[in-house]
């Protein structure tokens, strides 16, 4: 007999009760992880189209077009006056390894009480610092072109100084700011692109994230087939005797 009809003659499988039971536990609860990221990748797929399909849509008119549902990523052209007034800074934004302010300055759309909020772009930070550099307000009416999206509401603050400090703060939401001023705005604000000299636009790409839930789905796949070939490999005994038949 040749060896290896010697050695499958010599296998032998007897899985235990309880790593058999335990193994499919964690097999059932694996899959079902990877299963419900596939689920949340094919959501987030819907999505990115929804935002690349906004992104090819005829500009919005602002304040003639009426805002309807979620309008973040339609492109906008949007007419009225700055307020050089109520211009900000928000701090502690970077354009690569350059760290500065995201200048911000209201737009008061024309034949409407609604404010806009302009993201006019990035400038760094100047010998003035912790003070903001003096950024120019164009005066009379000005169109405005750019993205609608909301400022970034995931940060972190630590210690109980205020969020705002003169013209400058620290973190922006459109809540926090309407609630600061008092003021009818609305409930995005413009990326300018483009901006005035002196400024770097701020530019913001739509992304869904699929990728990662891609790649949470493919590792709990993974280790699915991981718990498996192990359960296999603990049951598995191979014995090698000597000797023919």
């Amino acid at each position: 007999m040749s060896f290896v009809s010697q050695k499958m003659r010599g296998v032998r499988f007897r899985p235990g009760l309880v790593p058999t039971v335990a193994t499919l536990i964690v097999l059932a609860l694996t899959i079902h992880l990877g299963n419900w990221q596939r689920g949340r990748a094919s959501e987030k797929l819907l999505q990115q189209k929804d935002f690349d399909t906004r992104l090819i849509m005829p500009p919005m008119q602002l304040p003639q077009d009426r805002i309807v549902g979620d309008v973040k990523f339609r492109t906008a052209v949007a007419r009225g006056l700055f307020d050089a007034a109520g211009q900000f800074f928000v701090d502690n934004k970077s354009d690569g390894a350059t760290v500065g302010y995201y200048v911000v300055t209201p737009l008061q759309l024309e034949a409407s009480k609604v404010v806009l909020l302009v993201n006019r772009g990035f400038v760094p930070r100047g010998l003035t610092y912790p003070s903001p550099p003096v950024v120019p307000v164009p005066v009379g009416a000005v169109t405005v072109t750019g993205l609608l999206s909301v400022p970034n509401e995931r940060f972190l603050e630590l210690g109980q100084n205020s969020p705002v400090q003169g013209s400058v703060w620290q973190n922006l939401t459109i809540e926090r700011y309407r609630t600061h001023t008092r003021r009818d705005v609305a409930s995005f604000w413009l990326l300018a692109d483009p901006v005035d000299a002196g400024l770097r636009p701020v530019i913001e790409r739509p992304d869904a994230k699929v990728e990662k839930h891609v790649e949470y789905m493919l590792t709990w796949y993974s280790l699915a087939v991981t718990v498996v070939l192990l359960w296999l490999a603990l049951n598995l005994k191979f014995s090698h005797r000597g000797g023919s038949e």
